[in-house]
C-alpha cells in the first residue's frame, strides 16, 4: 500500500517579497504584472563569486558552480526560493507503509546534452557510485542508509534503505545529488580524471555548457534538447571576487543579478530606480557553538550566562541595518513546521546572567570577573568578528571575560573543524534543507558536532523525527529535541541570515520569485523586459 507524498520541507517566508524599486511582480511563468513587455532571447549576466572547482557538481560541495549546475543538470528533488522541495526530474514518490522503500517516477523525455535519454540507469549509477566509489562526494555520508538502488523500467528508480530516514527526499534536493551520464562517466576513469569533469560537462538541463575562461566567466546556452525552452539564449556567470567592483558593475549595467548584496551598498542600491532589490532569507542563522569538553564551558551554568549576554537587537542593528533578524530557536524560526518557538534560548539579561553564576557557585575576583580566560574564534568577513566583539563586550558586563580572535576563514576551519581546539566560536551555514541536519550537528560523534556535545535524548528525538512520514509528527520529535538544546545550550542562536539580492529593472522571472514553480538560482523562465 502507498503512502501519501511526503515533502519533508514546509518553509513559509514572509520576508521573500519584492520592496522598494521593483516595477513588478511574476503572477507565473513567463507572465508580469504590469504592462511591460518581454523581449525574446537575450544574454543573462550574473555575478559569481570565483571559478568552479570542476564541472563535475557531484564531486565537491562547490558553492561557486551550483548556480550554474543548477540550470545544467537534474536532480530527483530541488529547492525552490522559499527552500521548499519541489520535484525535478522525478514527477512524484511514494514511501512504503513501513518507510524502508522509496520509490520515484522520472519524467519522460529528457535528455542528455549528447542526444542520449536520461534514464533510471542514469540515477542508480550516480548514487551507487556515489555509495560505493567515490567516497570524497559529499552525499557519500547521506548514503549509509541506502542498501541498494533498483531501476525496475527507464522512468522508476527504488532506493532499499537499511532505516527509515524521510529526511532522504529532501537531502536528495541539496549537495551533491545531481543525475550524471552513466555512458559518459561509466568507463574506468575515475570520476576526478573523466573529461566531462575537467573540460567540458554532458549535461540534462535547459542549459548546457559552452565556454569556459578561468578567472572570467562560465557560459551557458539554451539546449537544443530543453524539457522546457529557456527564454534566455544565454546564461553568463561574470567572475567579480570583489564586492565593489560587482556592486559597480550592476549601476553600470555590466552585470544583471547579483545575490547577497553587502550590507555597505544596501542603501546605494535601494534608492537606485534602475535596479530591483528583493529580500532573501535562509535557515542559516549566525550562532556561537561551545566547546563542552572544555573544564570552564563544560558546566551548562556558564553556558547560560553567556546566552544571557547575547544582545541580539544591538547587533542585528549596529551590524546587519535590522535586516539580520534577531534569532532565539534552536532551529531556524524561517522553518515554521519544525521549530519551536516556545522552547528557545533565553532573551539578553545582564543581571539574570550574574545570578545565574552566583547561584552555580562563582564568586567575583577583583577585577570583577566570575570566569576568566575565555577566548571566541571569529573568521573575517560577513559581521562575523564584530558580532564576536559585542558579544564579548556585554558578556564582560555580566562578569564573564572572553577575548576574540578573528583569522582568516582557512585557519579557522582547521581549528574549529578539524583539531577542535577553540572554547567558542562564532559560524553560520545552511541548516537544511531539513531538521534532520541537527544531527550530524549536536548528536553525539556528528561529523559537525564541533563542540562534542552529547545528551542521548537530544539524540532519539531526532533520530525519531527522521524515520516517521507524517509531517506533524515528525515536527513533535523535532521540537522535543530543541527543548532539550535549549536547557543545555551547546550552540545560541543569535541573529537569522537574511540579505538583499538585486537585478537590473528590466530583468523578470528571476529564481527568487519562483517560489513552488521553479528552482533556486534556475533561470529558465527568467527574461528581459522593455
Amino acid at each position: 500500500m502507498r503512502k501519501a507524498i511526503v515533502f519533508a520541507m514546509s518553509v513559509l517566508m514572509a520576508g521573500s517579497l519584492i520592496l522598494s524599486g521593483c516595477s513588478s511582480k511574476p503572477d507565473s511563468a513567463g507572465e508580469t504584472a504590469d504592462e511591460s513587455k518581454a523581449v525574446e532571447g537575450g544574454t543573462l549576466i550574473v555575478r559569481a563569486i570565483g571559478d568552479p572547482m570542476s564541472f563535475n557538481p557531484d564531486l565537491n560541495a562547490d558553492d561557486y558552480y551550483y548556480p550554474a549546475a543548477q540550470n545544467m543538470f537534474h536532480r530527483l528533488t530541488k529547492m525552490d526560493a522559499d527552500k521548499n522541495i519541489i520535484p525535478d526530474l522525478a514527477t512524484d514518490w511514494e514511501w512504503s507503509d513501513d518507510s524502508l522503500t522509496l520509490t520515484f517516477h522520472l519524467q519522460d523525455g529528457v535528455k542528455w546534452s549528447d542526444g542520449e535519454d536520461v534514464t533510471s540507469e542514469d540515477v542508480k549509477y550516480t548514487f551507487e557510485t556515489i555509495k560505493n566509489v567515490e567516497t570524497s562526494c559529499p552525499f557519500n555520508s547521506n548514503m549509509s542508509v541506502v542498501d541498494s538502488i533498483d531501476a525496475p523500467d527507464d522512468q522508476t528508480v527504488v532506493f532499499h534503505l537499511n532505516t527509515p530516514n524521510v529526511s532522504l527526499v529532501s537531502n536528495l534536493g541539496w549537495y551533491g545529488t545531481f543525475i550524471l551520464p552513466e555512458h559518459v562517466f561509466n568507463n574506468g576513469q575515475s570520476w576526478a580524471e573523466n573529461e566531462a569533469t575537467t573540460k567540458a560537462p554532458v549535461t540534462s538541463g535547459n542549459f548546457k555548457f559552452d565556454e569556459y575562461k578561468a578567472g572570467e566567466s562560465l557560459k551557458l546556452v539554451k539546449s537544443e534538447y530543453a524539457k522546457t525552452e529557456p527564454a534566455l539564449d544565454a546564461v553568463v556567470f561574470s567572475i567579480i571576487p570583489d564586492e565593489t567592483t560587482a556592486v559597480q558593475a550592476l549601476v553600470n549595467g555590466e552585470i544583471d543579478v547579483y545575490e547577497a548584496v553587502p550590507t555597505a551598498s544596501q542603501a546605494q542600491l535601494l534608492a537606485d530606480d534602475s535596479i530591483d532589490m528583493y529580500i532573501n532569507e535562509y535557515p542559516s542563522p549566525m550562532r556561537i557553538v561551545f566547546n563542552t569538553k572544555n573544564e570552564i564551558l563544560s558546566d551548562a551554568a556558564v553556558r547560560k550566562a553567556i546566552a544571557l549576554s547575547v544582545n541580539r537587537d544591538e547587533i542585528s542593528e549596529k551590524i546587519f541595518d535590522g535586516l539580520w533578524a534577531p534569532e532565539y530557536s534552536m532551529y531556524p524560526s524561517l522553518i515554521e513546521w519544525a521549530a519551536n518557538t516556545e522552547d528557545t534560548a533565553p532573551e539578553y539579561d545582564l543581571e539574570e546572567a550574574s545570578k545565574v553564576l552566583e547561584e552555580a557557585g562563582y564568586t567575583k575576583d577583583a577585577d570583577g570577573y566570575y570566569v576568566r580566560g575565555l577566548k571566541l574564534l571569529a573568521f573575517e568577513g560577513s559581521g562575523f568578528p564584530d558580532a564576536a566583539k559585542l558579544i564579548a563586550s556585554s558578556a564582560k558586563e555580566a562578569g564573564v571575560e572572553i577575548t576574540v580572535e578573528v583569522m582568516e576563514y582557512n585557519a579557522w576551519s582547521d581549528a574549529v573543524y578539524t583539531n577542535r581546539e577553540f572554547d567558542i566560536e562564532i559560524q553560520g551555514g545552511f541548516i537544511g534543507p531539513d531538521p534532520s541536519a541537527l544531527l550530524p550537528r549536536v548528536g553525539e560523534g556528528g561529523s559537525d558536532n564541533v563542540g562534542e556535545y552529547a545528551n542521548p535524548d537530544v539524540d532519539a528525538a531526532l533520530k525519531q523525527g527522521g524515520s516517521i512520514g507524517d509531517e506533524a509528527e515528525r515536527a513533535e520529535y523535532y521540537k522535543e529535541a530543541q527543548k532539550l538544546l535549549s536547557e543545555d545550550l551547546p550552540y545560541v542562536p543569535i541573529v537569522a541570515y537574511a540579505c538583499y539580492d538585486a537585478s537590473r529593472a528590466n530583468v523578470k522571472n528571476l529564481p527568487i520569485e519562483g517560489a513552488g514553480k521553479w528552482g533556486w538560482a534556475e533561470y529558465t523562465y527568467t527574461e528581459f523586459t522593455e
